[in-house]
């Protein structure tokens, strides 16, 4: 209730200067939108991996590397016992070129009119199953051999030299020496302002080192059910202390705009 002797202009004066006072209050004590986001559990994954299995079965013959090993792209990591495949392979050479010298002899006589054309194209039909023959082998001895498929490490090794393995049946996991990702599901709210490009700030549990994070996939869905959505973020900076299987928290970076 207004006071008799405060006039109408003195009590408008009042609310003047008490109402940016109040505001002001009011937009210290609001939080960010930044800060007021959740941290987020994320996976660390290596930019490429190559679980190698075997395709047919056999017994492993040699292992050329050791846990954590680098190696190249095309490097042979391991080999089956494939002698038995190479001694048919063999026997196929040797039954190649014996057809080739059979159209070649057959050839020659069909140019001096001593040989039918039948049987020089019945040759030829020797020496092209017997060419298929061989690639058969080679196709079978590229299975008895596991080799790298990218620059990477060994991330895990299944098998041991004489053990026995069956079609399908792990034998080493490589993974790439690339930049590595950070996979996490995010709350759908984020959508708002999250997209390729936009950063993160990222707290590796096993070492304590924080690192930023840059959004570059986003799922085509959200899940119906917890109202999240999956993305993927690649590391920045020096990521020489993380490796696949880490984990951590993100959260938005200060410089995301969320608004």
């Amino acid at each position: 209730m207004i006071p008799k002797a405060m006039t109408f202009a003195a009590f408008s004066a009042v609310l003047a200067l008490g109402l940016p006072c109040a505001v002001s209050a009011q937009a210290q004590s609001a939080p960010t939108a930044a800060s007021t986001q959740a941290p987020v559990r994320f996976l660390v994954v290596a930019d490429r991996e190559s679980p190698l299995s075997a395709v047919a079965g056999g017994r492993v013959a040699r292992v050329y590397v050791q846990l954590g090993d680098t190696v190249a792209k095309g490097k042979v990591l391991a080999s089956l016992d494939c002698s038995d495949v190479d001694a048919r392979r063999a026997a196929a050479d040797a039954e190649y070129k014996a057809a080739q010298l059979r159209y070649e002899a057959k050839a020659k006589l069909q140019g001096l009119q001593s040989a039918a054309a039948l049987e020089v194209e019945l040759t030829a039909a020797d020496v092209n199953r017997t060419r298929s023959q061989m690639r058969i082998f080679d196709a079978q001895l590229a299975q008895c051999r596991f080799v790298a498929p990218f620059d990477g490490r060994v991330a895990r090794i299944h098998v041991k030299e004489g053990q026995g393995v069956s079609p399908g049946a792990p034998v080493i996991e490589l993974v790439g020496t690339g930049t590595p990702k950070a996979r996490l599901n995010v709350p759908s709210s984020w959508i708002g302002w999250l997209k390729p490009g936009a950063h993160l700030d990222a707290a590796v549990d096993e070492t304590g080192e924080h690192h930023p994070l840059t959004v570059t996939r986003l799922s085509g869905r959200v899940d119906a059910v917890s109202q999240t959505i999956e993305i993927e973020a690649d590391f920045e900076g020096d990521t020489s202390r993380v490796l696949p299987g880490m984990s951590g928290r993100a959260t938005p970076a200060k410089s995301a705009g969320q608004g």
